[in-house]
Parts: C-alpha cells; sequence; structure tokens
C-alpha cells in the first residue's frame, strides 16, 4: 500500500518567520549543497585523487573531511545570513569539543550532521545524506534529509507532513507503509557498528534479510522509499552511538509520515540531552506492527 500522509499540527517559529519561506531557504540552500559536495570529484577519475582532495582527518575513528568543515559553515552562515535578527542556536557534528561547552539559550537549535555517512562519501557509495534539523521546546519540528546521489530531497514539517522532491520542487516518491510479519521485514543496520550481541539479536529475529547500509538518513530514506522495512540501531553501554545529529533530521522525516522511531520500549527519541547520545537500541519502522516488532526486540534483549 503506498500514500503519502500529512499531520496537521500548529508549528511554531520565531516571530517574522514564515514557514513556507523558511523551507524554500533551506530547500535551496540542500541542493547548493548537493552540487557542492557532487563538485569534488568532477573530472577526477582516480579515487585516491578524489580522496586527496579531501584532506581527510581520522579515518578509523571517526573521519572528517575539508567538504564536512565547509558545508557545516556554509549552513550556518546562509541561516544566519538570511535571519540577522533571529538567534538561533546551532548544534552541528562539526563543532566538536564546542558542542559539549554550549549552553542553549535560544527555543530554537538547528541540528546539522552536513555529511552524515563521510566513509560512504569518502568512497563514493552514495549512501551518505546531509541533516538539517529545527528543534523547538523538546519536538523536532522541520527537518531535510538531502540524498545527493539520488537528487531526493525529503522535506517533514508539523504542519505539513512528509514528501519528497527532485530539483525542480516536483514530488518524487509516494512514501510505503507496511503491516509485514517480522520474518517478512528487511532490516537495515550500519554497516561498521556490529557486534555479537547485536548478531545473536537478528538472528533471532529471523527476518528476511539484513543489508549493511551507509547514513541513517540514507537507512530511513530506504524505508519510506519501500526498499527496506526496520532500521535498527544497537550501542553497547559506553561504546559508539548515534548522536543527535545522526538522529533528528531523520526522525522527523520518519515520525512525520506517519511512521516511528523509538528505542526498545517504544518511546520516542529525546533531544539535546547531556552528551547527545542516541544510546541503546534504536527502531525505525513504516509498519504498522511496530509496538509488535518492539515488544519482540525488548524480550529478545533480556536474553543477550
Amino acid at each position: 500500500m503506498e500514500v503519502v500522509l500529512f499531520i496537521h499540527i500548529m508549528i511554531c517559529l520565531p516571530e517574522h518567520v514564515e514557514l513556507d519561506k523558511l523551507i524554500d531557504h533551506i530547500r535551496k540552500l540542500c541542493w547548493e549543497i548537493s552540487d557542492i559536495l557532487k563538485s569534488y570529484n568532477q573530472n577526477i577519475d582516480n579515487t585516491k585523487e578524489f580522496q586527496r582532495n579531501l584532506n581527510i582527518k581520522n579515518f578509523e575513528t571517526g573521519p572528517v573531511t575539508s567538504a564536512d568543515l565547509k558545508i557545516s559553515k556554509l549552513i550556518k552562515r546562509r541561516i544566519s545570513e538570511r535571519y540577522p535578527s533571529i538567534s538561533w542556536d546551532f548544534l552541528s557534528e562539526e563543532d566538536k569539543e564546542d558542542n559539549f561547552k554550549k549552553k542553549f539559550k535560544s527555543k530554537w537549535v538547528w541540528i546539522i550532521d552536513p555529511i552524515d555517512g563521510t566513509r560512504d562519501f569518502i568512497k563514493q557509495t552514495g549512501e551518505y545524506a546531509v541533516h538539517i534539523a529545527l528543534w523547538y521546546q523538546e519536538a523536532i519540528i522541520l527537518g531535510f534529509v538531502l540524498i545527493p546521489s539520488k537528487e531526493e530531497l525529503w522535506i517533514s514539517s508539523c504542519d505539513t507532513g512528509t514528501w519528497c522532491e527532485n530539483k525542480e520542487q516536483k514530488i518524487k516518491k509516494s512514501i510505503c507503509v507496511n503491516e509485514k510479519d517480522i520474518n517478512k521485514l528487511v532490516i537495515v543496520t550500519s554497516k561498521s557498528h556490529m557486534h555479537s550481541k547485536f548478531s545473536h539479536l537478528l538472528e533471532n529475529l529471523n527476518p528476511l534479510s539484513v543489508i549493511g547500509m551507509g547514513s541513517v538518513g540514507y537507512k530511513i530514506v530506504s524505508i519510506l522509499n519501500g526498499d527496506a522495512d526496520v532500521y535498527i540501531s544497537f550501542s553497547l553501554p559506553g561504546g559508539s552511538s548515534p548522536k543527535d545529529w545522526d538522529m533528528a533530521a531523520p526522525s522527523s522525516i520518519i515520525e512525520k509520515a506517519g511512521g516511528h522511531i523509538t528505542d526498545s520500549s517504544g518511546e520516542n527519541l529525546n533531544f539535546l540531552d547531556a552528551n547527545f547520545n542516541q544510546e541503546g537500541i534504536i527502531i525505525a519502522s513504516m509498519n504498522a506492527k511496530h509496538k509488535e516488532l518492539c515488544n519482540r526486540i525488548s524480550l529478545l534483549e533480556k536474553f543477550l
């Protein structure tokens, strides 16, 4: 079954900021970013030359490229220039240590991941995304997930739900909702954060298949497109876990499409808590049986 769902809730923005104009501004910014990212490998046939141009640092622990830094600065600059009288706050992955010293003074915080899936950008798999989300008083009220390799821009707002556009602003995709049983699910997971407990969990779930995939945004879009059914993230205490900038925009586009992204107890995600961690088991789906899936995973988790 394919439907596009719209959720009508009043959205609260700073005074004199109009929703349609704000969305249009971020839309144009996203396609500008897409062009910039694609420009890095134009006229370059050699992968090693492409990677040298990125000035990669910390590849093993969490790569950062010149593109990550450039896009992060561009997003903050463009929003600040367009709305000079608004005292938004910004939380970007590339602000690194400064993030943990911040005291947010505004009710509105832009949560940004300039390139989610930097390893995939470096390896040119196409499985990377740009995340831009606007948080207001404990909720994400706007979300943008750009998939440059697919030329898809997913936009969500509390007023109008979730939709996907191409560069010409034509609606590109319907959103896929399903009611599949657990053993018929295609599950997407991280390529690089698998551990023995996660492997055992997946074995006991016994889904149709498990696919390792790059960016969180890319995985969530694969669910909205109907190419996968469920995304599961499983981080151990004290281990590596997704952060707010990984989850904020993707959570918005799936929730405002009528889907779910929760912990294994079925509780929604919180943002801007200490350390910005999204720990434990996180489950995202467009499945009408999401609660049943959470219950099954929660039960299995006790025996891992």
